[in-house]
């Protein structure tokens, strides 16, 4: 029998501390005082420390073919960060003028968006400080430019003071924050907006990754760029700021929330360089790694001498070449890239990764690491933001291209793929989840307050895991996400064998005295299914899948079209019962060949136990209370 692992008590005590940062063990961005006084010190700094790039490190980079691709590329942008980069690299007064003029020509316009409030002071932080010293950038132009800016800033700190799990304020904070590290010191007002910018990070932000655990609080295409990214640039830029070693102080003290979020970021990235949808998904380049993300991957490996990250990166450098990194984005194959240890060497990531913990999580799972891996993954999370989906207990299966699928991309905020009809979970009593609203909450003690009153923001719950050799599994409980006062349970428990089947089991109990209404499964599906009796086959043009329903058994699914360019499969069950219990079992073949049908036994005991033989294993389902997956048999 598969020994049993308690894979949740690391974080427990996380959540039993108040939402202050002291409370998770220290500010992570120190005070004033420590700053150093010299320049530059945003990710890079006058002399060899191994918290920051040096100065001559940069400057004794080897001048080969992809340097000078990148320098060109560098010196073609219209951005005074990238002119900046040319000027110390090369010494070019030329780059430093037009860095300069950039700088000295912004007018703030009255009235901006967050993409201008991160574009513009992250460009400009980065350009003020590493031209700190250049001759031509007089202390008379530091002045008029810093003058200049700080009515956007003092708009960044508005914009920022905000529901600390949405991508526009941490937009808007970390362009402000390396504004602010670049710039404090040099005046009252410059001094003033850093503070405020280090207690918005110290007590709400940070706190809000570690409080997440690794688990993205938006969808992929805009937590990887837009929350990850300015967060990743922030702790590096307060470490050589202050050369401090807060990517260790987060390892040691804060349960290494960075190296798990950036763990969920290769984990969540599929072979074809799209992120796994969950929510709302970006079509085009922001829906994946494959043009801006390059140059925080490599920065975030550099920081956490991460093996897997170096894997990630040589794995997106073999498929896109320099071409992963977009216009100014250069700045950061010469940052970090370049710098990457030679020792540091890429090994494949574990093929099993939870993003987030027993209270909020989404599970992956993969066969392996090729491209022609099939992938399972499982959500059962609390509502987070209006970008996320009604989907609680939803999986998805992907296989050169998805097969269980989740909406592809979106139209419109809360647009029809928010719906449940459209994911891979169940209507219960013919009646979807419930809406969740809340993206106002300043602090992880705001968002506590509420997860249970106000707009009931607590929807999920991942409730069991298990890692293995040839297998994985997972369950989660949801039946929180229903408005259905009848029901008092409902855990969905998922078993992936690798590398081609999926079991999934459901458990609906009713409350003392009711009876469970009509219970319907559904499977989001690629192309028009073909059924066959009670299974169902589709395919995605390269691979396919068959689902059947085992127990207790089920006539031939409804199949239709949906408006959110899937096709729906619906299986079933009647109510009238103080519990049900269900069992489908789904294969993965290659080819548009249909996969053949595994044989599957599957019986129940009275306690609610189900043992399911299937490819000559016996594995045996706990019901309640521990909902656990166990191997009882050997292939």
């Amino acid at each position: 029998m598969a020994r049993k692992t308690n894979l949740f008590l690391p974080v427990a005590a996380l959540y039993l501390a108040s939402a202050s940062q002291g409370a998770l063990g220290q500010e992570l961005i120190p005070p004033l005082a420590g700053l150093k006084p010299d320049h530059p010190r945003v990710f890079l700094r006058p002399r060899s420390t191994p918290l920051a790039i040096s100065v001559p490190q940069l400057r004794a980079l080897e001048r080969d073919r992809d340097f000078g691709a990148m320098l060109e590329q560098l010196k073609r942008q219209d951005n005074a960060a990238a002119q900046a980069m040319v000027w110390l690299l090369t010494d070019d007064p030329a780059a430093a003028q037009k860095a300069i003029a950039r700088l000295r020509s912004y007018r703030f316009p009255g009235k901006v968006d967050t993409f201008h409030i991160f574009g513009r002071l992250s460009e400009f932080g980065l350009a003020y400080d590493w031209l700190y010293d250049c001759p031509l950038f007089t202390n008379a132009i530091k002045a008029e430019v810093r003058s200049a800016a700080l009515p956007l800033a003092r708009e960044a700190i508005r914009a920022t003071n905000d529901h600390m799990f949405h991508n526009y304020i941490w937009m808007s904070a970390g362009g402000l924050a390396l504004w602010a590290i670049a710039t404090a010191g040099e005046d009252p007002e410059a001094t003033a907006v850093f503070q405020q910018i280090r207690t918005r990070f110290n007590d709400g932000l940070f706190p809000a990754f570690a409080y997440l655990d690794g688990l993205p609080s938006e969808p992929m295409g805009y937590w990887s760029l837009y929350v990850f990214t300015p967060c990743v640039y922030t702790v590096l830029a307060a470490q050589s700021a202050y050369e401090t070693d807060i990517v260790g102080a987060i390892r040691k003290k804060q349960n290494a929330w960075l190296d798990r979020h950036f763990e969920n970021l290769i984990h969540s990235t599929l072979p074809d360089m799209r992120y796994i949808p969950w929510g709302d998904l970006q079509g085009g380049p922001n829906g994946g790694v494959t043009m801006e993300m390059a140059c925080v991957i490599d920065a975030a490996t550099w920081a956490l001498k991460s093996p897997h990250g170096r894997y990630f990166g040589d794995r997106l450098a073999a498929k896109r070449g320099l071409s992963r990194f977009y216009g100014e984005t250069a700045i950061f194959y010469m940052l970090y890239t370049r710098h990457l240890p030679a020792d540091l060497k890429p090994a494949a990531p574990p093929l099993d990764f939870l993003a987030g913990n027993r209270q909020s999580g989404h599970f992956i799972a993969r066969s392996s690491w090729d491209d022609s891996a099939t992938i399972v993954a499982f959500t059962c999370t609390d509502h987070f933001g209006d970008h996320h989906h009604y989907d609680q207990g939803s999986f998805i299966i992907y296989r050169r291209g998805l097969l269980a699928v989740d909406p592809p991309v979106y139209r419109q905020v809360r647009g029809p793929q928010q719906k449940t009809e459209h994911h891979n979970t169940l209507l219960i009593n013919g009646k979807p989840q419930r809406p969740a609203r809340g993206q106002w909450f300043r602090t992880i003690g705001d968002f506590k307050k509420n997860l249970n009153a106000g707009p009931k923001l607590e929807t999920g719950n991942i409730c069991f895991l298990q890692k293995a050799e040839g297998w994985s599994a997972v369950a989660g409980e949801f039946a929180q996400a229903y408005d259905c006062p009848e029901l008092a349970s409902c855990v969905r428990q998922l078993l992936f064998i690798r590398p081609d089947k999926v079991v999934v089991v459901d458990r609906l109990v009713a409350q003392p005295g009711k009876q469970l209404g009509e219970v319907t499964w559904l499977l989001q599906v690629p192309s028009v299914p073909k059924i066959d009796a009670n299974s169902a086959v589709a395919s995605n043009g390269k691979n396919s899948l068959r689902c059947r329903p085992i127990f207790p058994g089920s006539g031939a699914p409804a199949a239709e079209a949906t408006p959110v360019n899937t096709h729906r499969l619906a299986y079933t069950y009647p109510g009238g019962k103080s519990a049900i219990t269900l069992v489908h079992v789904i294969d993965v073949g290659d080819g548009q060949t249909p996969p053949p049908a595994s044989p599957v036994k599957a019986s129940q005991g009275e306690t609610g136990a189900l043992d399911i033989t299937i490819a000559g294993q016996t594995f045996h389902f706990s019901p309640a209370p521990e909902f656990s997956i166990t191997a009882i048999s050997a292939p």
